[in-house]
């Protein structure tokens, strides 16, 4: 049998081989790894770069961003004339190009969007949209990436009223520093000046809108002049028949001639009389007075001369008439720790409506207001306390500059530091209810109020016990705040007076008022500080321009701009 004929029929080794090959890779994993980051190198990469590409693309949208809300707020404080123009248009795209230049990140060629909304000219609406190039994921298609932001910025569009409360006591008569030019009363005209001058144009906008921009005056110190308002509110809310003053009367009386000189009365020997003055409480008849006419007030106290101003004398008629400061209503004696104003104590009751006398001011009335013997011998006239009568508060209105200007003018620094006075009086002046809310809505032209307290001080409190004459009367005689007398002393009386600033701090802020305290070449002290609505809202101002820059900078704050998108 031939070769040939023995391997017929039967396999070659070639064909043999290749099953076992195949066995062989199939068992063979040698190389897996490369087949598989073959395999998954394709999504990886699009994974990686779309992390890139949309990182830049993150990196564009924020930067317009920061652009958009630039540009839109530049461009509401460029409106003047209540609408978008082009004026508006040229001042929002400068601040839009510099934040974000043409070609960031190779982003194409645009141009922002510039408007108003449909329902309001005064809003300014910026939109902006280009695209940025893509790198790794070009490969897969995507050659760029789209960019857009809108935003846009109106008016904190709303009425707002201002209540300033400034302290104008003896010490404003002073500079602040030795280097200031002018002195802390002045000053003090030219900050709110400059408040005025920052708030202008948002009282046009207003004023255009409808809406209104107003301000009101309290110049506080022992006393506030508000008692010509009240009358304009409703002539029933003063006393307006009889009032009782601490004063003095004179008398004859006949008796030794040492005795008399210890009266430091007049002696006439040869009647053996001696005329002398006694301090009682006198009621008197106010009603001219309080009117407006003039009272006689020798016929009512008598004169007085003599070594210590005390010996009767003849003499004229003396007429006084009413400045308008006023004597505080009831109140009661509150601690210096008393978490909550008493139901007694009317005076802090800011809403309340006169009913009684009690519920009443009466005239401050210094001609007639005397101490005795025994306290501030030595002063004018002997036993008259020191007392100071602000210029007149002036209402809510909308001031013209010049208006405000003159106004300004008349503050006279005179008087001690009561605080309480101030904010009490502060946070009446534009209160909704109470005496003076006819004239002081919530709302106005359908519109929200915001209301404002900017109180200044030159110093910290300032109570006279026994030396002055507040409007709560010589305290250590008329013991309304006080025990009164020898149970009582200045240190204690200040912080009575204290806690009662601290009471009506926290009354005014929860009636809505945004409170803002500024101590003028003073540090604050607790009470002042915690009296700000925040604490971003009480500072201290050492000298002129620091005072100055102060009221602007709280202009800007209450005109503040503010993104709503």
């Amino acid at each position: 049998m031939s070769r040939q004929d023995r391997t017929a029929g039967q396999p070659s080794r070639a064909r043999r081989a290749v099953p076992r090959t195949a066995v062989r890779l199939a068992r063979d994993r040698r190389g897996n790894v490369m087949m598989l980051w073959v395999m998954l190198l394709i999504p990886l990469v699009a994974l990686v770069g779309s992390a890139v590409d949309l990182g830049t693309g993150y990196v564009a949208r924020k930067q317009m961003q920061v652009a958009c809300d630039a540009a839109v707020l530049a461009g509401r404080r460029a409106m003047t004339n209540g609408a978008v123009d082009d004026t508006v248009r040229a001042e929002a795209a400068k601040f839009f190009n510099f934040n974000f230049r043409q070609g960031f990140l190779g982003s194409a060629p645009f141009a922002p969007s510039i408007t108003s909304t449909t329902d309001s000219k005064t809003t300014v609406v910026i939109k902006a949209a280009t695209t940025v190039p893509t790198s790794i994921m070009r490969m897969f298609g995507y050659t760029s990436l789209p960019v857009n932001v809108t935003c846009n910025a109106s008016q904190d569009f709303v009425n707002t009223d201002i209540v300033l409360v400034l302290d104008t006591t003896g010490s404003m008569a002073q500079t602040a520093t030795s280097s200031d030019t002018v002195s802390k009363i002045d000053a003090l005209r030219n900050a709110v000046l400059a408040l005025y001058d920052q708030l202008k144009p948002v009282q046009t906008q207003l004023d255009a809108a409808g809406m209104r921009l107003r301000y009101g005056v309290v110049p506080y110190a022992s006393a506030v002049n508000v008692g010509k308002a009240i009358r304009a509110a409703n002539p029933s809310f003063m006393v307006s028949n009889t009032a009782t003053y601490r004063t003095r009367q004179v008398v004859a009386d006949y008796t030794s001639e040492n005795t008399c000189n210890s009266y430091y009365g007049s002696y006439d020997s040869r009647r053996g009389r001696c005329t002398y003055f006694i301090y009682p409480a006198n009621t008197y008849d106010i009603s001219d007075f309080v009117a407006g006419g003039t009272v006689d007030v020798n016929a009512l106290v008598g004169t007085s001369g003599g070594q210590y101003g005390l010996t009767p004398v003849a003499g004229g008629a003396r007429p006084t008439a009413w400045r308008g400061c006023v004597e505080e209503r009831q109140t009661v004696r509150m601690g210096s720790t008393d978490a909550v104003i008493p139901a007694g104590a009317l005076d802090l009751d800011i809403d309340r409506i006169p009913s009684d006398d009690a519920s009443r001011w009466k005239p401050y009335w210094p001609e007639v207001e005397y101490a005795n013997y025994y306290i501030g011998m030595y002063r004018n006239e002997g036993t008259r306390p020191q007392s100071a009568c602000p210029a007149e508060a002036a209402p809510m209105k909308s001031w013209s500059r010049d208006g405000l200007r003159d106004y300004l003018a008349t503050l006279n620094p005179d008087g001690g530091t009561y605080h309480d006075n101030g904010m009490m009086w502060g946070a009446r002046w534009a209160s909704s209810g109470g005496i003076f809310g006819p004239s002081n809505p919530d709302t106005y032209n359908t519109m929200p109020v915001k209301k404002y307290i900017i109180f200044m001080t030159d110093g910290l409190f300032e109570t006279g016990y026994d030396a002055l004459y507040s409007s709560y009367g010589i305290e250590r005689i008329d013991a309304r705040v006080t025990p009164g007398g020898n149970n009582s002393n200045q240190d204690d009386q200040l912080a009575r007076h204290k806690q009662r600033f601290n009471l009506l701090c926290a009354r005014a802020k929860s009636m809505g008022y945004s409170v803002w305290v500024i101590g003028f070449a003073t540090s604050l002290d607790s009470s002042l500080t915690n009296c700000a609505s925040t604490p971003s809202q009480a500072s201290t101002s050492a000298d002129q321009a620091a005072l100055l820059a102060r009221f602007v900078e709280i202009g800007k704050n209450i005109g503040a701009l503010r993104l709503t998108q």
